[in-house]
Order: C-alpha cells, then structure tokens, then sequence
C-alpha cells in the first residue's frame, strides 16, 4: 500500500503545481462579485447590455457567505442588510443562466484573517475560474479589523462580510500583517480587482491601512448635518445628509464632485485622459481611506486634497480602487430624473449631467473600457 500511496501523493502534487486557471472564450470574462444584491446585479446586467462593458459574453460568479442569508432588517433601515435570498430568487425567475452564486462556509477570527485558514481553499476554487472580481459597496468596515476603536458614526452592519472580503483581498495581494504570505498575484499579475466605495476601503485595510471613520468630523471637523450641508459641493461626499434633513422626500439626487488625478494616475496613462481634467463623479460614503495599505499608490482626490478617491497598486497593474460609484446605471439612462432640492419636481438627469460636464461621461466610460479590456488581457 505504501508504494500506491507514495504515487497518488505525487500525482496529485503534480497536478496541483501544474494547474492552469480556467480560460474563458473569446471576448468572454468570468467576473466575481462579492456583495451580490440585486441592485449590483441589475448594475452589471445594465452595463453588458448597454456595452458599457466591452465583452461578447460574460459569466458573473456571485459570493456572499452563509450567514448573510439571515434576514436582519433593523427599524431605522429601509433594506434588508444581509440577506442575498431575494438576488437568489431574481435570478431563478429570469432565467439568468450566466449567473451563479458561490457561498463561503465556515468562521475565520480577526486575527487569523492574514494567513491560510478555513477559507483559504474556497476562494482559490473561485479565483482560478475567473479574469477579475469586483468588491461592491456596503457599510462599514469593523475598526477591529485595522486595530482602532468604533466611532460614534461608524455603522459596521455587516460584520461577517467584511471579514470574508478583507481575507479574500489580502489572499489575492497580501499585506503589511504577515510579510511571509505570498501573494497570489505575485503568479498571476494581470488578474483584475476593481473595489468599489467600501470596496476600495477594503482593498486598503486588507493590505494593513486605515480609514477616517467619518469624514466631516474627523477631516473637516464639524458636529452637525447643517454644517455639512453650508459646505461647498466638493467638500460633501454623501447624500444622507440632506435625506436625514428631509425623510419624506423620495428621488433626491445623489451628491457630485470633482475629483482631480495625481501624477502618472491610471487614469491619465490607460484612459486617455489629461492630468488636468476634473471629471464629476457620484459620491456615497462617510469613511475613506487614512493610511495607505502595503503597495498602494494614491491615483486620485478630491478638488481639496483632503479625501482620497482612487488607489492603485505599485506592484499589479490591474488593481484599482475608487471611492465613487461608477457602477450606479442610472448615471447611462436618458429618461430618469431626481430632484436638486426638496420640493422641488424632479429635473436632473444624470447622464444629461455627466455629459454637460466633460470629461466626466468620457472618464466613466473609460474606467469600464479599461475594465472590459484587462479582463481580456488587452
């Protein structure tokens, strides 16, 4: 028995040393989702269909992890945080054959996030049979997890995701936590990450950065939505604020800003646009990145220099954060409109906005252009 033992030992060696990631066809990306609602599924199936996504075809892998799909639905919230059921069953009913779920099982502690555990071998199923994955927005990040203590604003709803994703990131490109866990990019450097809102907060902590928990209190240092709201556009990163002043009011628009590029940006090098440019984006977000993670390099910030909006990565070039959301599909439809101020009927269109305001339509369909492209290692 010894013998045949010795020889199945080396055969599957062998086969794990020598195994390729799954390729997928012409033109054809197999993408990972992490946060899969189906807000960001309607978000994806909008963009392939528009072609805002340059890709013939697409297959969309979906992960959550198993107990996200116990419904907690606080009072003070209009949506259910952390139950993906609802996605699950949007998909059955429409037949979206190229969308399938994949769940993480098991617990991994805080301090065992950066290194090999439980979930290791899970996500290395789902990364070798993918071009690239996307970390979706979300609440924020337990302050545990980057050594500091919750602020009063901070709203960690959502622990057990932000644990699984932290683990997953720091897997793909490691960290400053363990400086002997290898990289799994360092074998696959052209494999795409796009972090999105707290996806780009989570791409930083995982590496070993921290956050601002709350931007106008820990930045501009104000107490009051009122204080925020006598701030100039650039300076109000959210559109809460005045949804908090104003409850009843339904189709407010989201809050804009500009956003300006750093030296040799990914944004001035791959997509064809001048360091000088100061495209609108939407903002959503409270917290922002603070110390920057191990390798990550600062691409973008706000006009005042204060918020950072972009990071990239020093070592993989298909790597990029970004604190707006590019994602949000209404930003490409003609018809629909939101109001400027409350009481008001709506008036603005979105994409009328973006294109009023050039390059900010240019630089959104840049961003999924280079997306589309490095997924298909162009």
């Amino acid at each position: 028995m010894k013998p045949l033992k010795s020889i199945l030992f080396w055969l599957w060696l062998s086969l794990i040393l020598n195994f390729q990631p799954s390729m997928a066809g012409e033109n054809e990306a197999v993408i990972v989702m992490c946060g899969p609602s189906i807000k960001q599924i309607k978000n994806i199936n909008q963009l392939y269909e528009k072609n805002l996504l340059h890709l013939k075809n697409i297959k969309l892998i979906c992960v959550y992890h198993q107990n996200e799909l116990i419904y907690h639905k606080p009072s003070f919230e209009e949506e259910i945080i952390t139950n993906y059921q609802p996605a699950i069953e949007y998909i059955r009913e429409r037949d979206m054959d190229w969308v399938s779920f994949e769940v993480i099982k098991g617990i991994v502690e805080i301090e065992n996030l950066f290194k090999n555990n439980i979930w290791t071998l899970q996500f290395k199923r789902i990364y070798d049979q993918s071009q690239g994955i996307i970390f979706t927005g979300g609440y924020d990040l337990p302050p545990s997890i980057y050594g500091e203590e919750n602020n009063l604003l901070t709203s960690a709803a959502t622990p057990i995701r932000s644990l699984y994703e932290c683990s997953f990131l720091f897997h793909l490109l490691g960290g400053s936590q363990n400086s002997d866990f290898t990289a799994w990019l360092e074998s696959r450097k052209s494999y795409v990450i796009l972090g999105i809102c707290l996806g780009a907060q989570t791409l930083n902590v995982s590496t070993g950065g921290t956050l601002f928990q709350d931007i106008p209190s820990q930045i501009y240092h104000l107490n009051t939505i009122e204080q925020v709201l006598k701030l100039s556009p650039d300076k109000i990163h959210s559109s809460i604020y005045i949804k908090k002043l104003h409850p009843f009011e339904k189709n407010l628009a989201p809050a804009f800003h500009q956003i300006k590029f750093k030296n040799h940006s990914l944004w001035t090098q791959k997509m064809g646009l001048r360091k000088s440019d100061r495209p609108f984006v939407l903002s959503s977000h409270h917290q922002s990145i603070k110390n920057l993670g191990k390798d990550l390099v600062v691409t973008a910030t706000s006009w005042d220099g204060k918020v950072i909006e972009a990071v990239a990565h020093s070592r993989y070039k298909n790597v990029l954060g970004v604190q707006f959301h590019p994602e949000y599909f209404p930003l490409y439809q003609k018809g629909s409109r939101f109001k400027t101020s409350p009481r008001q009927k709506p008036n603005l269109n979105l994409r009328s906005f973006l294109f009023n305001h050039p390059p900010s339509m240019k630089f959104h369909q840049s961003l999924w252009k280079w997306f589309s492209e490095a997924l298909l290692g162009i």
